[in-house]
């Protein structure tokens, strides 16, 4: 109860969207019932494809957990580097701007012919997409602490380590965590894209699938479940971003 009192507004919101598709289907029959079939039919299959789509879950998790963690090593460690060093920043940002310019689902062919199995090619390019992001915005964020913060640590003769974990990260963090939020809704993005180009088992896979038969009825199951992963994954890593950052204002 007091997490439904806390999100009354997201609670009023969800329901009206499924209000106004009752009234758009069931009640006025506005929409066609071949592509927006009746919610209570999609909700009637969850038992019998529930298995299908948790095995679905299962292998999307796997191949988006190792992706996204790799993109956040890679990703925070490089760009520390490059906002604390000016002559490398000088000399490769330029490139990675341009590489960010390519839409990344381009690189889809490349990494099909380039690594040896499916599995690989998608952890290139779910990574790709999120480190691109994690990059650019702990870049910016490192190039943006005070520097009053670095010239007390160098009074009082912090070793650059030190100074790299107890100076620099924390006041970058709150910049980072959210570039690493908005990465991880782009790594869900490129995960479905991935999915759909070879994969036998996954989330968008079984949205896929379904829709080349014309199953909508499923295809809006997929869509609804896809969604609520999201959704929990989200408030999981907010969740976890509050108590990072339970030391600042908004927090």
């Amino acid at each position: 109860m007091d997490f439904i009192k806390k999100n009354i507004g997201v609670v009023m919101v969800g329901i009206g969207i499924i209000v106004f598709y009752i009234l758009m289907t069931d009640v006025f029959h506005i929409a066609s019932d071949f592509l927006f079939p009746s919610i209570w039919k999609v909700f009637s299959l969850f038992p019998k494809y529930a298995g299908k789509l948790f095995a679905g879950f299962k292998s999307s998790m796997y191949l988006l957990i190792i992706a996204y963690f790799l993109s956040l090593v890679t990703g925070i460690a490089a760009g520390t580097v490059l906002g604390l060093k000016s002559k490398i920043r000088k000399n490769l940002m330029p490139y990675i701007i341009a590489f960010s310019a390519i839409p990344k689902p381009l690189l889809t062919p490349y990494a099909i012919n380039i690594f040896p199995t499916f599995t690989a090619a998608s952890i290139f390019l779910i990574w790709i997409s999120s480190f691109l992001v994690i990059l650019s915005v702990t870049t910016n964020a490192v190039m943006s602490i005070n520097k009053s913060y670095l010239e007390k640590a160098a009074i009082l003769q912090m070793p650059n380590k030190e100074k790299l974990f107890r100076v620099v990260l924390p006041a970058a963090s709150p910049a980072i965590l959210s570039g690493c939020s908005v990465a991880l809704t782009l790594s869900f993005m490129m995960l479905a894209v991935a999915e759909m180009m070879g994969a036998k088992s996954g989330m968008a896979y079984f949205v896929q699938y379904y829709s080349d038969f014309a199953r909508f009825d499923l295809v809006l199951l997929g869509f609804i479940f896809v969604g609520v992963v999201l959704v929990i994954v989200m408030h999981i890593f907010d969740y976890i971003k509050k108590k990072m950052l339970a030391w600042t204002l908004n927090n």
